[in-house]
């Protein structure tokens, strides 16, 4: 497979600018502000999984297939559904939110775990370009302390003001 392209490393670590920037928010702004910025994060985290899982929605439609020689139908069925669950996990997370926020928060923590596992798997069977995990990891990684900053200071555990 092709090395991963500059733009696309650039892209991706730029992708975490929104939730830093909701999570330096939540942490250093008074805690009035809290409600609705979580909203924003959450939803940027649906975003951002149904994005994750996109990518291989396109590698499984790319044409002709970028797999190994013995078979494509395995290897696109797996694609797939990595491309889907993503999608899904992001789309609970959001339901979840409307009810109470901080489940929504979690949904997104599991979800991102969930995520990096499957990105892993996808990567030792040689279904994804060079260096894309590095980024991916990097991405989800800084994602999930994220997260988990907004979830202490949900929590009660926030900078001194």
């Amino acid at each position: 497979m092709k090395r991963l392209p500059l733009l696309a490393i650039v892209t991706a670590i730029a992708s975490l600018l929104p939730l830093i920037g909701c999570t330096c928010a939540i942490l250093f702004l008074t805690p009035d502000h809290t409600p609705r910025l979580l909203t924003a994060a959450v939803g940027y985290g649906a975003v951002m999984l149904s994005f994750l899982g996109a990518v291989h929605w396109g590698l499984a439609l790319e044409q002709p297939d970028i797999v190994p020689v013995g078979g494509t139908q395995r290897l696109t069925n797996m694609r797939l559904a990595l491309g889907g669950v993503p999608a899904i996990i992001g789309w609970a997370g959001l339901c979840a939110a409307t009810v109470r926020e901080l489940a929504g928060l979690l949904i997104l923590i599991a979800g991102f775990v969930i995520v990096g596992i499957g990105q892993r798997m996808a990567w030792q069977r040689g279904a994804m370009p060079r260096g894309y995990l590095t980024v991916q990891w990097f991405v989800i990684c800084l994602a999930e302390l994220c997260f988990l900053a907004i979830l202490a200071a949900c929590m009660g555990m926030r900078p001194a003001q």
